[in-house]
């Protein structure tokens, strides 16, 4: 029954400076991550994106949708002639067909054709009228079961009954770029998608603890950085693997143990920052959240973050627990994070970290071991994945038991 989708843009209308850069990025990921829709064809304003179906399923087409940052919301919609006649015929048609017999609505009207000889509120009467004189409905204007949408336009007019909410953000490509660190757990998957959401070309490091860590635990890793990647331009993210072990077992064996936290974190900040030069990344990305481990208080944050020059963006810092799960389950992410393989935070845990720590005690640790030996050789030895949405990718090939990295 539905002809086209009516597209609508995000905050990407608030930057009037960079609107149209904006605009030519939006339109030409609207039409990359939808390429596989061969009948669709587009149109589009300053202000809406118009998807021609063509006889293509729309729920498909929405569902492509969801993935793409920028879009504020979209809406099936009926494309007709503005005769208010045809209007009512049409609008008859969609209500039987969405099976909205016998239930209250009410009409709204936008009238951006300041042409049209009637006003918005004329013709939402004329409409209803004429729509019940041929269906048994009931008018509720304050909690009606549906909403019968009429959009006249100058080159037509629009009838819809639902208005799907998108990402909201700007669209991918345009936010710069980031090194999202990546983990197996909840939260950064979900900073990674938030990032995304905001335009952000990201790539990922993991840092990986074998034989501490299993090849379980870095398929975790793989494809939660696959589930996120279909929020990017091409649907793809690079993961870069560290081989952490042997900085682990230094700073076990010859540091406070209830600075090791602590330690670890400054040398992962220390290392990514190396990476993200390399890269020709701009800020590295994590899903910290204040107070949710020992790790993660202000004072922890400020120690880790004193050993980098780089900027850190924390998107989760203020969240609470269930509003980052509610995300990541929405993202198809959190039944993957909760599998339960350690990573290598979680295996290097000791009993009582500090939760206060101090940057001058954390300097006098790390002259205890041969850190900047340690990271040059973790650096020297990362490894590269491209993880694509659409590909599998197992760890250690064919051989699922086997460990590479």
């Amino acid at each position: 029954m539905y002809n086209i989708i009516l597209v609508r843009y995000g905050e990407m209308t608030l930057k009037k400076a960079n609107y149209k850069e904006f605009l030519k990025a939006i339109n030409a990921n609207i039409k990359r991550k939808l390429k596989q829709f061969s009948k669709l064809q587009f149109s589009n304003t300053d202000y809406r994106f118009y998807i021609h179906l063509n006889g293509e399923d729309y729920l498909e087409v929405i569902k492509v949708l969801d993935t793409i940052s920028g879009l504020a919301s979209y809406s099936p919609c009926l494309k007709v002639t503005s005769d208010l006649e045809e209007v009512a015929k049409q609008s008859i048609s969609l209500i039987k067909e969405e099976n909205l017999e016998r239930k209250t609505f009410k009409v709204e009207t936008k009238r951006s054709n300041k042409t049209y000889p009637l006003t918005s509120q004329e013709i939402t009467q004329k409409v209803a009228g004429l729509i019940l004189k041929e269906i048994k409905l009931e008018v509720d204007v304050h909690h009606p079961d549906f909403v019968l949408n009429i959009e006249l336009r100058n080159e037509g007019t629009y009838i819809y009954l639902r208005n799907y909410l998108g990402m909201g953000g700007l669209p991918a490509g345009t936010g710069g770029n980031g090194l999202l660190m990546m983990s197996g757990g909840i939260d950064s998957p979900v900073a990674g998608f938030l990032a995304l959401r905001k335009g952000i070309i990201l790539k990922a490091i993991h840092f990986a603890s074998p034989p501490h860590t299993s090849n379980l635990s870095l398929q975790k890793v793989v494809d939660l950085t696959k589930e996120i990647s279909k929020y990017s331009e091409f649907e793809e993210l690079e993961l870069l693997i560290v081989p952490f072990t042997e900085i682990q077992i230094a700073i076990q064996k010859y540091c406070n143990p209830t600075y090791l936290i602590t330690l670890m974190r400054r040398a992962m900040y220390k290392i990514a920052e190396q990476v993200a030069l390399k890269e020709g990344m701009s800020v590295i990305i994590n899903g910290e959240s204040v107070g949710q481990v020992a790790s993660q208080t202000v004072e922890s944050m400020m120690v880790v973050n004193e050993v980098t020059n780089f900027p850190v963006i924390r998107p989760l810092v203020t969240y609470d627990k269930q509003e980052i799960v509610d995300i990541a389950k929405k993202i198809n992410t959190y039944d993957v994070s909760i599998l339960p393989y350690e990573d290598c935070c979680t295996v290097f845990v000791p009993k009582h970290p500090v939760i206060r720590p101090k940057v001058e005690i954390a300097k006098k640790e790390e002259e205890k071991y041969e850190m900047n030996q340690l990271i040059k050789e973790a650096v020297s030895n990362i490894k590269r994945i491209t993880l694509s949405y659409n590909e599998e990718y197992f760890v250690g090939g064919e051989d699922k038991d086997k460990y590479e990295i």
